[in-house]
């Protein structure tokens, strides 16, 4: 499998909490998703490329559709972990606060949203239903913790093991 981050959007550039909330591309964010298109015309032609159904990654992937030639199809379960009350609001607005109870950092549901063990969870399903669905080589156009939260599991590491490595937008990702 091989991720691809969406390009830049409209909330990345202004230093939102983007999460679920939907957001289009910024002309960066187009020439980001031209340019993944390009790499990846150069890699082995996969059988399809599947996206998340917020419209930054929508808009990616029909980019990189555009480029490659092959079915593109949507699926909701690649969306962006949800930071529920936080969406939208801008990074430099949050006030810090530490988690209660003593509970591992991944279990946290920001802004009452999501946490990185339910986005785990989620993909636990999503993942093995997209390969069962659309077997052999895959795109999936995506977002940044999805990315990140989908190699540990398919490297075989749990929810709280977790490698947040830098994902840059429009940056690819080829998974085990």
């Amino acid at each position: 499998i091989t991720f691809v981050r969406h390009g830049q959007c409209v909330g990345n550039a202004q230093g939102r909490v983007v999460g679920q909330w939907d957001s289009p591309l910024t002309p960066l964010g187009q020439a980001q998703a031209t340019t993944a298109a390009s790499l990846l015309a150069t890699e082995p032609r996969p059988l399809a490329l599947i996206s998340s159904d917020l419209q930054r990654a929508s808009a990616t992937a029909e980019i990189i559709q555009g480029a490659l030639g092959v079915p593109l199809f949507v699926d909701a379960g690649l969306r962006e972990q949800f930071f529920g009350d936080m969406e939208g609001q801008l990074f430099s607005e949050l006030t810090g606060c530490s988690p209660s109870g003593g509970a591992h950092i991944n279990e946290v549901r920001w802004g009452n949203g999501e946490s990185v063990v339910d986005l785990y969870t989620r993909l636990e399903a999503t993942l093995p239903a997209l390969i069962d669905a659309h077997p052999g080589p895959l795109v999936l156009v995506t977002h940044g913790h999805v990315i990140q939260v989908a190699v540990a599991l398919l490297q075989g590491r749990g929810p709280h093991d977790i490698d947040w490595f830098e994902l840059p937008n429009g940056g690819i990702v080829h998974a085990p």
